[in-house]
Formats: structure tokens, C-alpha cells, sequence
């Protein structure tokens, strides 16, 4: 610790000589003939005692001397041999000496008699200091060198400065690279930017950042500026004159630079109005979007709108021409499609009045809209007839009142009581080549059915609808058994030379079985009798299914009979029907022209004989054709074939006749079973076509000497022909059996 006893006037020792107090005083001269310390430490004690002093140059006497004294009173309790010492410091701060050790002086052991004052003189070492900084630049031991003796400004400690490449400090860092520059600013030599910063830490900092001097000044037009590196200078480039620039106004184009710098074009020109007729040739330009906008002409001025339709007219005031319009006349199912010239019109089909009525022609026919503009009697052409032959006078109603028989052979209606007025309509022929059966065609304004309608006879038939219609009660034209004997539809079994089911042949005591007749599909051949002898009937040659002629379908082959034991007779063929409706036709009930089924074989137990069953009629032909065809959950179109009949069966004392097939169903698409149960020899019929193939007769059988005929095959499916201008509209729960063809299908 610092001793009290410390003089008050530690200065020069002759600035205080007075009598030396009785334990002595330790006067202390440190000499220093190279340098002026900044700061000294003076230190005297034997080991255990200690006191010491910082004096700083400021408070040395004599400026200009080389030396300075300090003293100290000694304490009585110090022993004989004190330990001096003097250490010189870079700086002095408050009471202290600090910075840089430069110099250490230590003498030790020396002689200290107690009550006796004592002088030593301590010498420093002969130090450079050519700046008078107070740091050297040589001196083993010292602790901080000067490491630019020349500037009194680069000393250790001294303020770093960061825009130059100097070591201020003397560190060993410079500039950036040392922390003391962290975050200031510096210029590292670049005299093109002002404002860098120091950014890093380290030998890895670097001057970066900054604002360019040299600044482009703003335009398109203007000199580019570049800095001239190694004086900071401004250079100011040319001027690219004629180099294309934005004027900013979209009203001025073509702009080329200038050399006084500026972007100069040409003014837009308004020259081209839309509409010359009524605006004003010369417009003014847009400056918010470059577009040209022209005056309105008086609404007094003569124009033409440029519809050859129009006759000149006014402009409205706004730029438009209205020209007057000549409209053409209304024409009757046609829309005004455009005009070639005033007052020539061109018409087109009207969508919008499809089918709906028009005007009648001099005979009186009802007509409707043909998608050509036509009016027509028909917006098609129907199947089989021109309806444009028939006169209006010939078109009547058709109406009954309960269930009837039309027989086409003596156009009978029966019964009378139920069938319509025969004056209110007319029945017409019309011949078929081929030697197809003629046609009889029914035109009426009406169809109106209170029951069911049933067609017999040799004729197909065509009903002829202008206007609408609903089938609300059956309409059947099926081949069937009647009285164990096969009736056709009207139009069945005609023109079926190669088409009708081939017979069988009797030999040996049992007969073949019949073939099932041809129709539009294949029918099935006949079984044989047991004898194998027996020549068993082929199913015919199938129809063609063109359209025309309209045919019904074909009768099935007998069987193989003899006198004693009747062959079976071949089904009936189905009969044909078309009905041509104009406009819509919606199918609420039954139309049919199924086959009818191949009956059994006979049998003689006397002969013994057994007859082949005769195979099933095939099914007629259909034709529906509408503007718009609507089946109903409830319609029922069928052509079924005939089921063929069961082979007879006989032997010693017995014999049995074979059971018919059935007829083919009128309201469902289930094939008609073919005859079976009988008896126990005679061949099954084939079941007849409907939705699928009809099957092939079974052969006769013997057992206990009792022998069998072969059984009728089964007769073909016949045609289903559906046709509509419109989409056609079928329920899914309506039957149609077979496939139609003509494009309708149910949903």
C-alpha cells in the first residue's frame, strides 16, 4: 500500500530541501538522456514494506531536463537493504500511470542505514524517439514499439484511421482488417463511391457498400456518366443522337433523341374515322390511351349503314348510321335469313315452326313446316306412298267405337256396330311389284280407336296420319290357330315361295318334322321321325329386310303326314302394318304381327301312323315412322315367331296327337314355347323367335314298339321398323321384341 509518509512535494528535491526528518530520507534521481517519459513509477521497499509513487511528465519541474528527483521519507520499521525500482509508461490517466511499459529499472540490495538519508541516481535506457511521441521504435523489453518513428501520429494506441492503407495503432492491421474500424467508414482507395463502410471482421474485411459519386442524371436522352477510377472525376459521354426513345405521350410517335438531349417526335394525326359517313374526318388524339376520337356529324346527315336490306338513313349523332328498314313480308314456316339487294329477300327453314300446321294447298290436304320451309303434308318422306297424291277430299276420320275386324280382302268391318262410318274416309290401293300382295292405304285426318282393332285378310295395311296420333286400344295383325286351323295377319303367308318352312316328308310309318318359316331372321329346321328314312322340313330362306315391298311374314312347313294320320299344319305367318303419322305418334297399347304356332301331328294307332308337327309362321313386318315417335311404359310392339308343333306318337292299340305350338306372344318378348306333353314319342317343336333365335324341332323317339314324328321347327322373329325426325321417346319399360331397326332405341 502506498505509505503517509509519502512527502506532499514529490517534485524536485531541491524545491523542498529542509531538514531531513530523523528516520531519514530515500531521494530518488532517474535520469532519462534519450526520451521524456510520459508517466513514471518509482518504487522503494525492503520486501515486506513497500511504497510507490506514479508521476506524470506534466509535473516534472524543469521541462527541458533530462532527469527528475523523487523522495521519500523512510519508515522506521524498513530493514537495512531497500529494493529501487523505476518504471517508465506510454501514458498517465487519473492518478496512474498507463498504457505501454516502455522501461524497467530495478536495483536491488542496497544499503539503507536506518535514521540516515539516502541518494540514488537511476538511469533509463537510451531509447530512440525521433517524434517525441513517447514510443520507440527499437529497445528490447519494451512493450509497445513505435512503429513509425517519424510521425508523431502513428504511435501505439494512437486512433486508427480507416480511409487509408496506414497502420495507425501499430497492431500489425490496417484499415478495415483491424476491429477498431468495424462498421466506420473508409474508402479503400476507391474514389468513385463516398459512404463505404468497413463490413467483415479480420484479414477478411473489406471496404464495401457506398454511394456512386458520379450519378446518371435522368431521361432517355441524357450522356451516359462514368468515373474516371484514379481521380474520381465525372466524364460525361456523348449524346446518342437519333437513338429511339418514349416521348411519354402515346399521341406522339416515331421519338429519336436529340442533341440537346431531348426526346422528340412526331404528333399523331386523327385522319381515319371509323365511320366517315358520320363523324368528322379529323380527330383529336387520346394523351391517356393514343387513341383517335372524332366529332359526331349532325344528326341531319345522309347515310348508308351498309346493310344492302336498309335504305340510306340518318346519323344518330353518335357516329352511327341508322338506316331505314325494308322489311320482308312474313312467309309461312321461313325466317328472314338476309337479303341480296333492297326489297330481295332471303328466306330459310324456320326452326321454330317444325311440324307445326300450315295453310292448306286447293285439294285441301292438311299441311305442316318441312325443316326447308316447306309446307308440306308430311315434314318427311314417308315409306312405301307419296302422300302428296292423295287429294284433301280423300282424307277423312277413321273412328270406331268398340273392338272390331277389318278383313282386307272384302273391307269388311265386323262388327258393323262397332266399326267406323265407311263414308267418312277412303280406302286406296296401291300395287307392289314382285309379286308382292297390294297395299291398302288408309289417309285420315284423325285416328280414333275405341277398341281393339284386329286386321285380317291377304293385304297389308297403311294408315296414313296427317296430324297426330295416339294408339290408345291394340291394334293386332297376328298370325293365330283359330278352330284348329292357322289364320294369318293381314299381308301374311304372301309372296313366300322360298320363304315359307319346307314340308316334311312321311316314310315308313312316321313323318318328318315341319320347317319353321323364314322371316327376317332364320327360322329352325324340323325334327325328324324316327324312322331315320324320314325326310325332316328345313326352315325357309330368309326375307329381305328392305322396306319395300311391305310383306308379312311366311307360314311354317307341314309335317310329314299320310291318309291315315294328318300331318300338323304350318303356323300362320304374321301380318304387316305401317303406320305414318305426321306429326307425333304416341304408342299407349299392343301393335303386333307375332306368327302364329305350328300345329301337333295327328296319330293312327290302326296303321300304326304318326304325323310330324308343322313348324311355327315366322313374324310380320312393322313400320312406325313420326315426326316424333313416343313409346309409352304400356306399348308393346312385337313380330314374334310361332312355336312349332309336337310330332304325333302311335303303336299297337294307342296313339296320340301331338299338342300345337303357341302363337307368338302380342305383348311380351317371350319366345313362343314349342308344342310338348302329348304324348311320349312325338318329337318337341322349337320355341319361336323373339328377342333371340327361334329353336330347332326335336325328333321322334320309339319305346315299347311305339314310335314318334319329328317336331315342327320354330318360326323367325319378323321386322320392327322405327323412324323419327325427332328424337325418338321410348320408355324403358315398353316392349319391343324383335330389336327395331331405324335407329330408335330405348333409353
Amino acid at each position: 500500500m502506498r505509505l503517509f509518509c509519502l512527502l506532499t512535494c514529490v517534485v524536485l528535491l531541491s524545491a523542498c530541501r529542509t531538514k531531513d526528518p530523523a528516520d531519514g530520507v530515500l531521494r530518488v534521481t532517474v535520469k532519462f538522456p534519450s526520451y521524456r517519459p510520459q508517466c513514471l513509477r518509482v518504487e522503494v521497499g525492503d520486501g515486506i514494506n513497500q511504497v510507490s509513487t506514479d508521476l506524470p511528465s506534466s509535473q516534472f519541474k524543469d521541462p527541458g531536463a533530462k532527469e527528475v528527483q523523487v523522495a521519500m521519507v523512510r519508515k522506521p520499521t524498513w530493514g537495512e537493504r531497500l529494493n529501487v525500482k523505476v518504471t517508465s509508461f506510454t501514458a498517465f490517466s487519473g492518478n496512474q500511470c498507463t498504457g505501454a511499459l516502455v522501461d524497467v529499472h530495478e536495483d536491488r540490495e542496497l544499503d539503507a542505514p536506518p535514521g540516515k538519508s539516502i541518494d540514488w541516481i537511476v538511469t533509463l535506457r537510451a531509447l530512440v524517439d525521433a517524434d517525441a511521441d513517447g514510443f520507440f521504435a527499437d529497445g528490447a523489453g519494451t512493450e509497445a514499439l513505435d512503429c513509425d518513428d517519424t510521425r508523431v501520429d502513428i504511435h501505439p494506441g494512437a486512433a486508427e484511421r480507416c480511409d487509408t492503407t496506414i497502420d495507425y495503432d501499430c497492431d500489425g492491421k490496417r484499415a478495415c482488417a483491424d476491429s477498431d474500424c468495424a462498421e466506420k467508414t473508409c474508402t479503400d482507395g476507391d474514389l468513385c463511391n463516398t459512404g463505404k463502410r468497413c463490413v467483415g471482421v479480420g484479414a477478411l474485411a473489406l471496404c464495401g457498400g457506398g454511394t456512386p459519386k458520379c450519378t446518371q442524371a435522368e431521361g432517355q436522352c441524357q450522356a451516359t456518366v462514368t468515373c474516371e477510377a484514379s481521380t474520381g472525376a465525372c466524364i460525361e459521354g456523348n449524346v446518342q443522337v437519333g437513338a429511339a426513345c418514349d416521348p411519354g405521350s402515346p399521341c406522339v410517335t416515331d421519338a429519336r433523341c436529340t442533341a440537346d438531349k431531348q426526346c422528340v417526335g412526331n404528333v399523331k394525326t386523327c385522319t381515319t374515322p371509323l365511320n366517315p359517313q358520320c363523324q368528322e374526318s379529323t380527330g383529336i388524339c387520346n394523351p391517356t390511351n393514343g387513341s383517335c376520337t372524332y366529332a359526331s356529324k349532325p344528326v341531319t346527315t345522309s347515310c348508308m349503314d351498309g346493310d344492302v336490306c336498309h335504305d340510306p338513313g340518318l346519323c344518330d349523332g353518335n357516329g352511327t348510321c341508322i338506316g331505314k328498314d325494308t322489311p320482308c313480308p312474313p312467309r309461312e314456316c321461313n325466317t328472314v335469313a338476309g337479303c341480296t339487294a333492297n326489297n330481295s329477300c332471303i328466306y330459310a327453314g324456320d326452326p321454330a315452326q317444325l311440324n307445326l300446321p300450315c295453310s292448306e294447298d286447293d285439294s285441301g290436304a292438311p299441311r305442316v313446316c318441312t325443316s326447308t320451309g316447306q309446307c308440306a303434308v308430311f315434314p318427311y318422306t314417308p315409306s312405301n306412298f307419296n302422300p302428296n297424291t292423295i287429294p284433301g277430299g280423300d282424307i277423312g276420320e277413321l273412328r270406331t267405337t268398340g273392338a272390331v275386324v277389318f278383313d282386307t280382302d272384302n273391307r269388311s268391318w265386323t262388327p258393323v256396330v262397332n266399326g267406323p262410318d265407311t263414308f267418312a274416309f277412303t280406302i286406296k290401293t296401291l300395287p307392289q311389284s314382285g309379286g308382292a300382295p297390294e297395299i291398302l292405304i288408309i289417309p285420315v285426318r284423325t285416328l280414333s280407336l275405341g277398341g281393339e282393332l284386329r286386321i285380317v285378310g291377304t293385304r297389308p295395311v297403311i294408315l296414313a296420319v296427317y296430324g297426330d296420333a295416339t294408339l290408345n286400344h291394340d291394334i293386332l295383325a297376328s298370325g293365330r290357330i283359330v278352330n284348329d286351323a292357322p289364320v294369318p295377319g293381314a299381308g301374311g303367308n304372301q309372296a313366300c315361295t322360298a320363304s315359307q318352312g319346307k314340308f316334311g316328308v312321311y316314310s315308313g310309318g312316321q313323318g318328318g318334322g315341319g320347317g319353321g318359316a323364314g322371316g327376317a331372321t332364320a327360322g329352325g329346321n324340323g325334327g325328324r321321325g324316327y324312322n331315320a328314312n324320314a325326310t325332316r322340313g328345313d326352315s325357309g330362306v330368309l326375307q329381305a329386310s328392305t322396306l319395300m315391298p311391305l310383306l308379312g311374314g311366311c307360314a311354317g312347313g307341314n309335317g310329314g303326314g299320310t291318309g291315315s294320320a294328318s300331318a300338323g299344319l304350318g303356323g300362320a305367318g304374321g301380318g304387316a302394318i305401317q303406320l305414318s303419322v305426321a306429326r307425333k305418334l304416341t304408342v299407349v297399347k299392343a301393335l303386333s304381327v307375332s306368327g302364329g304356332g305350328g300345329l301337333g301331328g295327328k296319330a293312327n294307332d290302326s296303321t300304326p301312323a304318326a304325323a310330324g308337327g308343322g313348324g311355327g309362321g315366322s313374324g310380320g313386318r312393322i313400320v312406325l315412322e313420326a315426326f316424333q315417335v313416343n313409346l309409352s311404359a304400356d306399348a308393346r310392339l312385337t313380330a314374334n315367331g310361332g312355336g312349332g308343333g309336337e310330332g304325333g306318337g302311335t303303336g299297337t292299340g294307342s296313339a296320340y296327337n301331338g299338342v300345337s305350338g303357341a302363337s307368338g306372344s302380342e305383348r311380351t318378348s317371350i319366345a313362343a314355347s314349342g308344342g310338348t306333353g302329348g304324348n311320349v314319342t312325338g318329337g318337341d317343336g322349337g320355341a319361336g323367335g323373339a328377342l333371340g333365335s327361334p329353336s330347332t324341332g326335336e325328333n321322334g323317339t320309339t319305346i315299347l314298339s311305339a314310335n314318334g314324328g319329328g317336331g315342327g321347327g320354330g318360326g323367325a322373329a319378323g321386322s320392327i321398323h322405327l323412324r323419327s325426325v325427332q328424337p325418338c321417346v321410348i320408355n324403358a319399360s315398353s316392349v319391343i321384341s324383335p330389336a327395331p331397326t331405324g335407329g330408335c332405341a330405348p333409353l
